[in-house]
């Protein structure tokens, strides 16, 4: 009987700290992203790891289960659009360029925080050629490109994020896939990795900042085609939108913004974690298998 009563109240201690931590991560997020969103974030938190208990530390988080899960993550890139010379749209008061940067700044503090390692392709007012930010992407075949840009549109009431993705790449940029995934010249490989990244992204945005969901779709932009590893290039809302404009320069819905994009990496990494080859679909040749095969057994 007395070790019924133990178990009892060791099981009442867990439910009650599970239940303090709900109502924690309510009031961390509540202001941020309001009522409708709650539940979602906290269980991105509560499965990615995002939020760590005060008394533990950095390196009991390295020898947890979430520290393992998230050790030797692929790097992720992170691209505000534009820069310098380079405005971007010029709408409702504010510059593109500096938003994006602002938000992809917001963006790679929460991925950090994370242990995700993150990399910038500017970190200031710079222009950087589009060809330098895809070399840059390209030297890390097992990364994730994340471009951060905001739309206009000649028609006022147009508003809402979408974002890109290339389902079709040149042979030359998929050479270093096909090398990362050490497949044979004549071995067929087949890639859905950016959309699939696109779609979480895309859900997680819109869920968390109430944005109309204009979709994802494939097109041939230099951001997503030129880059090998899985890339996606966000268009966070227009500013050609009055209403929306309002929105996208202002604080907490950047925050909003950041978070949205920051939970849809990190699911995408989390389906990776699981399956190494998430996205992608290869089919070794038989001919090819059946020489090496052969070429071993002569050797025997």
């Amino acid at each position: 009987m007395l070790k019924i009563l133990k178990f009892l109240i060791t099981r009442t201690r867990f439910l009650l700290a599970g239940i303090g931590l709900i109502i924690l991560l309510g009031v961390l997020f509540e202001s941020i992203i309001g009522n409708n969103n709650l539940q979602i974030v906290s269980n991105i938190a509560a499965q990615l790891g995002l939020v760590k208990p005060d008394n533990e530390t950095d390196a009991d988080l390295n020898n947890s289960k979430i520290g393992k899960l998230i050790d030797g993550r692929p790097v992720v890139i992170i691209d505000p659009g534009h820069g310098g010379s380079d405005g971007g749209t010029v709408a409702g008061g504010a510059l593109e360029k500096e938003l994006n940067l602002e938000v992809a700044n917001l963006v790679g503090k929460k991925l950090t925080k994370a242990q995700v390692n993150v990399k910038f392709t500017r970190g200031s007012d710079l222009k950087v050629n589009l060809s330098e930010r895809s070399k840059l992407a390209n030297e890390y075949p097992g990364a994730l490109f994340v471009s951060i840009h905001h739309n206009a549109s000649t028609v006022p009431e147009a508003h809402g994020i979408e974002i890109y993705y290339a389902q079709s790449k040149p042979n030359s940029v998929m050479f270093s896939q096909r090398q990362y995934f050490k497949l044979g010249k004549n071995d067929s490989f087949s890639d859905h990795r950016g959309k699939l990244l696109a779609g979480h992204v895309q859900y997680l945005l819109c869920s968390m900042t109430g944005a109309k969901d204009r979709g994802i779709r494939d097109s041939r932009l230099a951001m997503t085609r030129w880059v090998s590893c899985p890339s996606i290039l966000i268009e966070c809302g227009f500013l050609s939108n009055a209403k929306e404009c309002s929105n996208l320069i202002n604080s907490a819905y950047r925050e909003k913004l950041s978070a949205g994009i920051a939970a849809g990496v990190l699911k995408y990494l989390k389906m990776v974690d699981a399956d190494p080859y998430y996205g992608t679909s290869i089919k070794a040749n038989k001919s090819a298998q059946i020489a090496k095969l052969q070429s071993e057994n002569s050797g025997l």
